[in-house]
């Protein structure tokens, strides 16, 4: 076994080193070598406490046994799919929701905004419930396709449009006061 030769501090060799600058002739380069020699000294110290926060073999070591620890429980699980399915129960299929609100929705919101109060019931009683869910949904409106055809024309009529006309009347009102 090779001994190791004594570890040569840099400290100790930038403070010898700082000893003999005032053999220099010049005291502005003297000063402006000094604190050059003050600052790779800090920096030194920087990174020996960097160094110092990784990880020894010791942790290495850990992680990997840890990793394998997982691999092979992974491994028994495929042989055993009882265990399998307790631990991991199988994804339930999502429903498709439709994000995006049909044209006929679009059409009928203009169509309806531009009609009278009473008239409003009666159009949205002819539209068909796919396209009643929709225009709920574009107005932000909850309302599932479980209502009647009924309840959700009564829903959109109070909470879309005869609600917000009248919030408009009301504040027509209070800025002609």
């Amino acid at each position: 076994m090779a001994k190791r030769g004594k570890k040569l501090d840099l400290k100790d060799a930038l403070a010898r080193i700082r000893e003999c600058f005032p053999l220099l002739p010049a005291a502005e380069e003297t000063q402006t070598a000094i604190q050059t020699i003050t600052e790779i000294m800090k920096e030194l110290d920087t990174l020996r406490g960097h160094l110092a926060r990784f990880p020894g073999e010791k942790e290495t070591d850990q992680v990997s046994q840890a990793i394998h620890t997982i691999l092979s429980f992974f491994d028994s699980v495929k042989d055993r799919p009882l265990l399998a399915e307790s631990l991991f129960p199988a994804a339930t299929k999502t429903r498709k929701t439709k994000k995006e609100v049909s044209p006929d929705a679009d059409g009928l919101l203009l169509l309806l905004e531009g009609l009278s109060t009473g008239s409003i019931v009666a159009e949205l009683s002819k539209q068909k419930k796919d396209t009643l869910v929709a225009l709920s949904a574009k107005l932000g409106i909850s309302a599932t396709s479980k209502l009647t055809k009924d309840a959700l024309v009564d829903k959109i009529f109070k909470l879309g449009f005869a609600n917000r006309r009248g919030y408009e009347l009301m504040g027509g009102e209070k800025g002609g006061a």
